[in-house]
Protein backbone atom coordinates (compact mmCIF):
# COMPACT_ATOMS: atom_id res chain seq x y z
CA UNK A 1 0.00 0.00 0.00
CA UNK A 2 1.32 3.84 -0.80
CA UNK A 3 1.33 6.44 1.51
CA UNK A 4 1.78 9.93 0.86
CA UNK A 5 4.03 12.31 2.85
CA UNK A 6 5.61 15.79 3.30
CA UNK A 7 8.29 15.05 6.02
CA UNK A 8 9.87 11.82 7.07
CA UNK A 9 8.08 12.43 10.83
CA UNK A 10 4.74 11.80 8.90
CA UNK A 11 5.59 8.58 7.52
CA UNK A 12 7.33 7.76 10.69
CA UNK A 13 3.69 8.72 12.72
CA UNK A 14 1.67 6.83 9.93
CA UNK A 15 3.99 3.31 9.83
CA UNK A 16 3.48 3.62 13.73
CA UNK A 17 -0.34 4.13 13.37
CA UNK A 18 -0.77 1.14 10.60
CA UNK A 19 1.10 -1.00 13.48
CA UNK A 20 4.27 -1.91 10.71
CA UNK A 21 8.00 -2.36 11.39
CA UNK A 22 9.30 -1.49 7.96
CA UNK A 23 8.51 0.54 5.25
CA UNK A 24 10.25 1.75 2.06
CA UNK A 25 10.79 5.17 1.57
CA UNK A 26 10.57 6.91 -2.26
CA UNK A 27 11.99 10.40 -2.51
CA UNK A 28 11.10 13.15 -5.03
CA UNK A 29 13.37 11.39 -7.48
CA UNK A 30 12.00 8.22 -7.04
CA UNK A 31 14.95 6.73 -4.82
CA UNK A 32 14.02 3.89 -2.70
CA UNK A 33 15.35 3.91 0.73
CA UNK A 34 14.69 1.16 3.36
CA UNK A 35 12.92 1.75 7.16
CA UNK A 36 13.01 -0.38 9.82
CA UNK A 37 11.82 0.31 13.61
CA UNK A 38 15.01 -0.85 15.59
CA UNK A 39 14.73 -0.57 19.43
CA UNK A 40 11.56 1.25 18.71
CA UNK A 41 13.75 3.56 16.87
CA UNK A 42 13.48 4.35 12.91
CA UNK A 43 16.32 4.09 11.04
CA UNK A 44 17.54 4.29 7.61
CA UNK A 45 20.08 1.97 5.81
CA UNK A 46 22.71 4.56 6.69
CA UNK A 47 21.45 5.09 10.34
CA UNK A 48 21.87 1.50 11.27
CA UNK A 49 24.03 0.34 14.08
CA UNK A 50 27.28 -1.73 13.55
CA UNK A 51 26.46 -4.14 15.99
CA UNK A 52 23.07 -5.07 14.36
CA UNK A 53 22.94 -7.11 10.37
CA UNK A 54 20.65 -5.20 8.61
CA UNK A 55 18.00 -7.36 7.87
CA UNK A 56 17.66 -8.50 3.93
CA UNK A 57 15.66 -6.58 1.59
CA UNK A 58 12.67 -7.36 0.55
CA UNK A 59 11.43 -6.70 -3.08
CA UNK A 60 8.61 -4.30 -3.32
CA UNK A 61 5.83 -4.80 -4.84
CA UNK A 62 2.44 -3.07 -5.26
CA UNK A 63 0.70 -5.97 -3.40
CA UNK A 64 -0.04 -4.88 0.41
CA UNK A 65 2.58 -6.91 3.16
CA UNK A 66 0.94 -10.00 4.87
CA UNK A 67 1.03 -8.66 8.38
CA UNK A 68 -1.24 -5.87 6.99
CA UNK A 69 -3.90 -7.67 4.65
CA UNK A 70 -5.69 -11.31 6.22
CA UNK A 71 -4.27 -14.13 3.29
CA UNK A 72 -6.22 -14.49 0.49
CA UNK A 73 -8.21 -18.23 -0.19
CA UNK A 74 -8.09 -20.49 -3.41
CA UNK A 75 -11.86 -20.71 -2.58
CA UNK A 76 -14.19 -20.45 -5.74
CA UNK A 77 -17.41 -19.46 -5.02
CA UNK A 78 -20.04 -22.32 -6.42
CA UNK A 79 -22.48 -19.18 -7.51
CA UNK A 80 -20.10 -18.99 -10.99
CA UNK A 81 -18.98 -22.46 -11.49
CA UNK A 82 -22.24 -23.85 -11.80
CA UNK A 83 -24.03 -21.58 -14.65
CA UNK A 84 -20.85 -22.59 -16.50
CA UNK A 85 -21.28 -26.55 -15.50
CA UNK A 86 -24.82 -26.41 -16.67
CA UNK A 87 -24.86 -24.73 -20.18
CA UNK A 88 -21.53 -27.41 -21.06
CA UNK A 89 -24.46 -29.97 -19.34
CA UNK A 90 -26.98 -28.43 -21.65
CA UNK A 91 -24.85 -28.45 -24.69
CA UNK A 92 -23.66 -32.41 -24.64
CA UNK A 93 -27.72 -33.07 -23.80
CA UNK A 94 -28.68 -31.11 -27.15
CA UNK A 95 -26.08 -33.14 -28.80
CA UNK A 96 -26.92 -36.00 -28.39
CA UNK A 97 -30.57 -35.17 -29.00
CA UNK A 98 -29.64 -33.88 -32.48
CA UNK A 99 -27.92 -37.21 -33.38
CA UNK A 100 -30.46 -39.58 -31.96
CA UNK A 101 -33.31 -37.82 -34.16
CA UNK A 102 -30.81 -37.80 -37.17
CA UNK A 103 -30.43 -41.33 -36.77
CA UNK A 104 -34.58 -41.91 -36.79
CA UNK A 105 -35.53 -39.87 -39.32
CA UNK A 106 -32.47 -41.93 -41.66
CA UNK A 107 -33.98 -44.68 -39.97
CA UNK A 108 -37.44 -44.12 -41.36
CA UNK A 109 -36.21 -42.86 -44.32
CA UNK A 110 -34.81 -46.58 -45.82
CA UNK A 111 -37.14 -48.01 -44.25
CA UNK A 112 -40.29 -46.40 -46.71
CA UNK A 113 -37.33 -46.76 -49.70
CA UNK A 114 -36.60 -50.89 -48.87
CA UNK A 115 -40.98 -50.75 -48.83
CA UNK A 116 -41.38 -49.19 -52.63
CA UNK A 117 -37.89 -50.45 -54.01
CA UNK A 118 -35.80 -53.91 -54.31
CA UNK A 119 -33.01 -51.81 -54.09
CA UNK A 120 -29.49 -53.10 -55.69
CA UNK A 121 -26.72 -51.54 -53.73
CA UNK A 122 -23.36 -50.58 -55.08
CA UNK A 123 -20.89 -53.08 -55.35
CA UNK A 124 -18.13 -51.16 -53.33
CA UNK A 125 -18.62 -49.12 -50.25
CA UNK A 126 -15.36 -47.02 -48.57
CA UNK A 127 -16.48 -45.99 -45.22
CA UNK A 128 -20.09 -43.93 -45.87
CA UNK A 129 -19.34 -43.32 -49.56
CA UNK A 130 -20.37 -45.75 -52.30
CA UNK A 131 -18.37 -46.51 -55.38
CA UNK A 132 -20.55 -47.63 -58.22
CA UNK A 133 -24.18 -47.27 -58.91
CA UNK A 134 -26.78 -47.90 -56.88
CA UNK A 135 -30.64 -49.27 -58.27
CA UNK A 136 -34.04 -48.71 -56.86
CA UNK A 137 -35.84 -50.78 -59.26
CA UNK A 138 -39.93 -50.95 -58.46
CA UNK A 139 -41.08 -53.50 -56.56
CA UNK A 140 -44.52 -54.22 -58.41
CA UNK A 141 -41.92 -54.54 -61.94
CA UNK A 142 -38.43 -55.37 -60.85
CA UNK A 143 -37.80 -54.39 -64.33
CA UNK A 144 -37.72 -51.37 -64.23
CA UNK A 145 -35.42 -49.13 -62.90
CA UNK A 146 -36.93 -45.85 -61.10
CA UNK A 147 -33.77 -44.03 -60.39
CA UNK A 148 -30.33 -44.42 -59.59
CA UNK A 149 -28.07 -43.21 -57.50
CA UNK A 150 -24.22 -42.94 -57.78
CA UNK A 151 -21.31 -40.84 -55.51
CA UNK A 152 -22.52 -37.58 -56.45
CA UNK A 153 -25.45 -38.05 -58.72
CA UNK A 154 -29.22 -38.95 -58.36
CA UNK A 155 -31.02 -39.64 -61.62
CA UNK A 156 -34.51 -40.90 -63.49
CA UNK A 157 -36.02 -41.51 -66.83
CA UNK A 158 -39.50 -40.86 -65.86
CA UNK A 159 -41.68 -37.78 -64.14
CA UNK A 160 -43.69 -39.93 -61.76
CA UNK A 161 -44.30 -37.57 -58.43
CA UNK A 162 -43.69 -40.88 -56.00
CA UNK A 163 -40.23 -41.10 -57.98
CA UNK A 164 -39.24 -36.99 -56.81
CA UNK A 165 -40.30 -37.94 -53.80
CA UNK A 166 -38.25 -41.27 -53.03
CA UNK A 167 -35.20 -39.08 -54.61
CA UNK A 168 -36.06 -36.46 -52.17
CA UNK A 169 -35.94 -39.44 -49.22
CA UNK A 170 -32.35 -40.10 -50.67
CA UNK A 171 -31.62 -36.50 -50.25
CA UNK A 172 -32.75 -35.96 -46.89
CA UNK A 173 -30.94 -39.26 -45.85
CA UNK A 174 -27.61 -38.14 -47.16
CA UNK A 175 -28.22 -34.93 -45.09
CA UNK A 176 -27.66 -32.82 -48.32
CA UNK A 177 -28.48 -29.33 -47.73
CA UNK A 178 -28.30 -28.09 -51.13
CA UNK A 179 -28.58 -29.68 -54.68
CA UNK A 180 -29.15 -28.80 -58.33
CA UNK A 181 -31.96 -30.05 -60.36
CA UNK A 182 -31.93 -30.54 -64.32
CA UNK A 183 -33.96 -31.88 -66.96
CA UNK A 184 -37.91 -31.93 -67.50
CA UNK A 185 -39.50 -28.80 -65.88
CA UNK A 186 -42.20 -30.94 -64.34
CA UNK A 187 -39.62 -33.00 -62.74
CA UNK A 188 -37.66 -29.56 -61.72
CA UNK A 189 -40.80 -28.07 -60.15
CA UNK A 190 -42.06 -31.52 -58.28
CA UNK A 191 -38.26 -31.86 -57.01
CA UNK A 192 -38.13 -28.14 -55.74
CA UNK A 193 -41.68 -28.90 -54.54
CA UNK A 194 -40.29 -31.75 -52.46
CA UNK A 195 -37.21 -30.40 -51.37
CA UNK A 196 -38.34 -27.02 -50.51
CA UNK A 197 -40.99 -28.51 -47.82
CA UNK A 198 -38.03 -30.09 -45.87
CA UNK A 199 -35.67 -26.88 -46.00
CA UNK A 200 -33.31 -28.58 -48.47
CA UNK A 201 -32.37 -25.37 -50.66
CA UNK A 202 -32.66 -26.58 -54.55
CA UNK A 203 -30.81 -24.88 -58.02
CA UNK A 204 -31.61 -25.41 -61.18
CA UNK A 205 -35.28 -24.12 -61.13
CA UNK A 206 -37.19 -20.54 -60.30
CA UNK A 207 -40.59 -20.96 -59.32
CA UNK A 208 -43.47 -18.42 -60.53
CA UNK A 209 -45.94 -17.09 -58.28
CA UNK A 210 -48.61 -20.41 -58.19
CA UNK A 211 -45.41 -22.38 -57.04
CA UNK A 212 -44.79 -20.78 -54.02
CA UNK A 213 -48.85 -20.41 -53.58
CA UNK A 214 -48.89 -23.95 -53.63
CA UNK A 215 -45.73 -24.64 -51.57
CA UNK A 216 -47.48 -22.31 -48.89
CA UNK A 217 -51.05 -25.16 -48.92
CA UNK A 218 -48.40 -27.67 -48.92
CA UNK A 219 -46.57 -26.53 -45.64
CA UNK A 220 -49.93 -25.67 -44.31
CA UNK A 221 -51.45 -29.47 -45.42
CA UNK A 222 -48.40 -31.00 -43.54
CA UNK A 223 -49.10 -29.19 -40.03
CA UNK A 224 -50.50 -32.65 -38.99
CA UNK A 225 -49.75 -31.86 -35.33
CA UNK A 226 -52.21 -29.29 -33.33
CA UNK A 227 -53.07 -27.95 -29.76
CA UNK A 228 -56.62 -26.57 -29.84
CA UNK A 229 -58.48 -25.38 -27.01
CA UNK A 230 -61.49 -27.78 -26.10
CA UNK A 231 -64.73 -25.79 -27.03
CA UNK A 232 -67.19 -28.16 -25.05
CA UNK A 233 -65.74 -27.42 -22.13
CA UNK A 234 -64.98 -30.77 -20.97
CA UNK A 235 -61.94 -30.84 -19.04
CA UNK A 236 -60.49 -33.68 -17.81
CA UNK A 237 -62.71 -34.82 -15.14
CA UNK A 238 -63.68 -38.56 -14.38
CA UNK A 239 -66.99 -37.75 -16.03
CA UNK A 240 -65.22 -36.11 -19.16
CA UNK A 241 -66.11 -38.01 -22.54
CA UNK A 242 -63.18 -39.10 -24.35
CA UNK A 243 -62.97 -37.71 -27.91
CA UNK A 244 -60.68 -39.82 -30.44
CA UNK A 245 -58.48 -37.12 -31.63
CA UNK A 246 -59.18 -35.69 -35.34
CA UNK A 247 -57.19 -37.20 -38.22
CA UNK A 248 -55.72 -35.48 -40.51
CA UNK A 249 -54.17 -36.16 -43.52
CA UNK A 250 -51.37 -34.98 -44.81
CA UNK A 251 -48.95 -34.99 -47.86
CA UNK A 252 -47.36 -38.37 -47.60
CA UNK A 253 -49.80 -39.51 -45.29
CA UNK A 254 -51.50 -42.87 -45.64
CA UNK A 255 -54.50 -42.07 -46.99
CA UNK A 256 -52.99 -39.48 -49.68
CA UNK A 257 -50.34 -42.00 -50.54
CA UNK A 258 -51.99 -44.86 -51.11
CA UNK A 259 -54.60 -43.16 -53.55
CA UNK A 260 -51.71 -41.48 -55.68
CA UNK A 261 -50.15 -45.06 -55.61
CA UNK A 262 -53.26 -46.49 -57.19
CA UNK A 263 -53.85 -43.79 -59.91
CA UNK A 264 -50.26 -44.39 -60.78
CA UNK A 265 -50.85 -48.19 -60.69
CA UNK A 266 -54.06 -47.79 -63.04
CA UNK A 267 -52.35 -45.77 -65.39
CA UNK A 268 -49.37 -47.76 -65.54
CA UNK A 269 -51.60 -51.25 -66.39
CA UNK A 270 -53.62 -49.27 -68.95
CA UNK A 271 -50.69 -47.61 -70.81
CA UNK A 272 -51.53 -44.24 -70.72
CA UNK A 273 -48.36 -42.23 -72.22
CA UNK A 274 -45.72 -41.04 -69.79
CA UNK A 275 -46.43 -37.47 -70.41
CA UNK A 276 -49.70 -37.70 -69.94
CA UNK A 277 -49.25 -39.78 -66.49
CA UNK A 278 -47.45 -36.90 -65.07
CA UNK A 279 -50.02 -34.47 -65.83
CA UNK A 280 -52.91 -36.63 -64.62
CA UNK A 281 -51.00 -37.31 -61.29
CA UNK A 282 -50.12 -33.55 -61.04
CA UNK A 283 -53.05 -32.65 -61.44
CA UNK A 284 -54.53 -35.71 -58.86
CA UNK A 285 -52.03 -34.52 -56.29
CA UNK A 286 -53.50 -30.79 -56.21
CA UNK A 287 -56.84 -32.13 -56.38
CA UNK A 288 -56.14 -34.56 -53.11
CA UNK A 289 -54.51 -31.34 -51.25
CA UNK A 290 -57.51 -29.48 -52.28
CA UNK A 291 -59.68 -32.10 -50.43
CA UNK A 292 -57.28 -32.20 -47.53
CA UNK A 293 -57.65 -28.43 -46.83
CA UNK A 294 -61.42 -29.21 -47.20
CA UNK A 295 -61.65 -31.17 -44.31
CA UNK A 296 -62.32 -34.50 -46.50
CA UNK A 297 -59.63 -37.00 -46.38
CA UNK A 298 -58.62 -39.68 -48.71
CA UNK A 299 -60.19 -43.26 -48.69
CA UNK A 300 -59.59 -45.73 -50.60
CA UNK A 301 -61.34 -49.02 -50.45
CA UNK A 302 -60.28 -52.40 -50.61
CA UNK A 303 -62.43 -55.51 -52.29
CA UNK A 304 -61.61 -58.88 -52.05
CA UNK A 305 -63.22 -60.76 -54.67
CA UNK A 306 -62.84 -64.00 -52.93
CA UNK A 307 -64.62 -62.82 -49.52
CA UNK A 308 -68.28 -63.80 -49.92
CA UNK A 309 -71.20 -61.25 -50.48
CA UNK A 310 -72.39 -59.87 -47.80
CA UNK A 311 -75.10 -57.98 -49.93
CA UNK A 312 -79.04 -59.41 -49.03
CA UNK A 313 -80.09 -62.34 -51.10
CA UNK A 314 -82.44 -60.70 -53.16
CA UNK A 315 -85.03 -63.29 -54.94
CA UNK A 316 -86.16 -62.87 -58.42
CA UNK A 317 -89.61 -61.13 -58.89
CA UNK A 318 -91.39 -63.06 -61.13
CA UNK A 319 -92.08 -60.37 -64.83
CA UNK A 320 -95.59 -59.89 -65.54
CA UNK A 321 -96.56 -59.82 -69.09
CA UNK A 322 -99.37 -58.57 -70.01
CA UNK A 323 -100.89 -59.09 -73.50
CA UNK A 324 -103.51 -57.05 -75.65
CA UNK A 325 -106.35 -59.28 -76.91
CA UNK A 326 -106.81 -57.75 -80.27
CA UNK A 327 -110.56 -57.27 -81.27
CA UNK A 328 -111.62 -59.86 -84.39
CA UNK A 329 -112.12 -58.10 -87.18
CA UNK A 330 -116.11 -57.19 -88.17
CA UNK A 331 -117.36 -57.63 -91.11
Amino acid sequence: MTYRANSFPEIAAKADQLGSNRFIALDAEGKRTSVQKVDGQWQRDGQRSPQRAAAPERPVDASPVRDDVPQATNVVPLGKAQPQADAADAKVIASIDTKAERAALVARLETALMDRYVIKRAPVTVGDVTIGRTEYRFRGDTSRVAFTESTFRLATDTNSPSVARSMVDVVEARNWRALRVSGNEDFKRMVWLEASMRGVKTLGYEPNPADLEVLKKEREARLVNRIEPDRLGRGDGPGAAATPPEKASARGGGGRKAVLVAIEAVLVAKGVPEKQRAAVMAAATEKLAQRIRDGQAPKVKVFDKAAPSQRPAVMPTPEVQRTRERAAPVR
